[in-house]
């Protein structure tokens, strides 16, 4: 695997021992989701809550949209790749997020419904990655269900890519950057993950707006129900997503001169960004001869940069007036 993984289409390939610590890890890997998902006690009377449900209809398309994206690889023969996106299925996508959304809280049992799903996932995973690691998957693929024994891994139907929303995948990254920040704050503010946050938001901009994944942030950062709020939230931590700004309120007053170098670092940041994005929107040949959706997309960083920078202005004002 760590071989593979590192020898793309028509190179040489150094041999370092680390590759094969790589294919290790990722074996490591497959094996505690395996035990994790096999820990868990299931009760059938349970209804399936908002939060797993929406993670299950979130992996279900990034699932089909790897597939999509999978099978183009293996018709152009490029198999490093190939597996490079199986790798980061399992481990960024299923692992450490999918898994991690929907186990359930220590000691509690998990509805039928989401754990069924999460296993019949785990089986598709193991026959897309089965060529590229046919023992360990075999294995796996036998323990996740009662087989008969006839059947193998190696002979069942493989996956295909299926129809699949879209919105949900951008709205899963939006609220993946919200679960960053949030988990940062604590990191750097020495906020113990016991101890429950408020979080208020106020929607600058339309994109975002979904609700959707609210339960999932709720849980993974473990915070109260999500507040909307029309107005700033004074004496705060904040920050920002895109330009939709968000709020949490901690007792004991915050550093204001921390929260105005920081702000003031991402203002200088979000200025250069813009400063590249409008020296390709200045240039008439590339606005001219690109194509029609990069250079709306060029565009669209404009606008949301411009209002991000607006909001960082704002906040950092806000900030000096308290001092």
């Amino acid at each position: 695997v760590g071989m593979l993984l590192t020898s793309p289409a028509g190179n040489d390939l150094p041999f370092d021992e680390v590759l094969c610590e790589q294919g290790r890890n990722f074996s490591n890997k497959i094996w505690n989701a395996l035990r994790l998902i096999k820990s868990w006690e299931v009760d059938s009377e349970i209804k399936q809550p908002a939060h797993t449900k929406t993670s299950v209809d979130w992996f279900d398309a990034r699932f089909n949209q790897t597939m999509g994206v999978l099978e183009d690889q293996y018709s152009k023969y490029r198999i490093s790749d190939a597996l490079m996106l199986v790798y980061k299925l399992i481990w960024d996508d299923f692992c450490s997020w999918f898994l991690e959304m929907i186990k359930p809280d220590y000691g509690q049992p998990i509805d039928r419904e989401t754990y069924e799903s999460a296993v019949n996932y785990f089986e598709k995973l193991m026959q897309i990655l089965h060529p590229f690691m046919p023992f360990i998957t075999e294995e796996i693929w036998q323990l996740l269900k009662k087989r008969e024994k006839e059947e193998s891994v190696m002979i069942s139907l493989a996956p295909v890519s299926e129809k699949y929303n879209k919105n949900i995948l951008d709205n899963f990254e939006f609220a993946r950057e919200v679960v960053i920040a949030i988990r940062n704050i604590r990191k750097e503010k020495n906020i113990p993950n016991k101890d429950k946050l408020q979080l208020k938001v106020k929607l600058n901009e339309e994109m975002g707006s979904d609700q959707l994944f609210d339960p999932v942030v709720q849980r993974l950062c473990n915070l109260e129900p999500i507040q909307y709020i029309p107005e700033k939230e004074e004496g705060a931590l904040s920050f920002l997503i895109k330009s939709n700004e968000y709020f949490i309120p901690v007792s004991g007053s915050i550093d204001i001169a921390e929260e105005i170098r920081r702000l003031t670092q991402e203002l200088e940041y979000s200025k250069g960004f813009l400063k590249s994005v409008m020296k390709k929107l200045d240039n008439d040949k590339f606005v001219n001869n690109a194509p029609s959706e990069v250079v709306e997309l060029e565009r669209k960083k404009k606008n949301d940069t411009e209002e991000r920078i607006r909001v960082i202005e704002d906040q950092i004002g806000t900030l000096k007036a308290q001092k």
